[in-house]
């Protein structure tokens, strides 16, 4: 089955918000792993609506304006059983602070830093494809946690 999803990057001052995972391991994410906010689009909601929704209930923000940057495919051969098509989106348009939730804490990172943060391969992978292109379509294969294979299969 695929499910669709949003990921949302908040940028300030050569800074991107990152939701820091407190919850225990599940089949998706791992605690203490820097995660973009977003989350599953809901029946009858646009990929939009979801984006903006998702960024208020994890981090109590308004969003008033997104970029579209790219979509990433996950192709899974794990305990996920599914696969996801995940929209990528960021704001520089935004009001609030982050108030830390069920899921983690926010943390600011220096864009120069997010590297060294602790993410998962694949957003390393298009984190660097978001500030390259404007736009991109990659896939990605992954076992369990572990990044198999990448493919770039549109970048404008």
């Amino acid at each position: 089955m695929k499910k669709v999803a949003t990921s949302v990057y908040l940028l300030k001052d050569k800074k991107i918000l990152f939701l820091v995972r407190n919850k225990k391991n599940d089949t998706v994410h791992k605690q203490g792993m820097y995660l973009p906010i977003g989350g599953k689009v809901e029946p009858a909601e646009s990929i939009e609506e979801c984006a903006i929704r998702e960024v208020k209930e994890e981090s109590g923000i308004i969003v008033k304006s997104l970029e579209l940057k790219g979509v990433d495919y996950i192709k899974s051969q794990n305990s996920w059983k599914d696969d996801w098509v995940n929209f990528v989106f960021i704001s520089k348009d935004f009001k609030g602070k982050a108030k830390a939730g069920n899921e983690g804490h926010f943390e600011w990172v220096d864009i120069d830093k997010i590297k060294n943060s602790n993410l998962y391969e694949g957003d390393k992978i298009y984190l660097q494809y978001m500030f390259k292109y404007k736009f991109f379509v990659v896939e990605f294969l992954y076992k369990d946690y572990k990044l198999i294979e990448t493919k770039l299969i549109r970048a404008i």
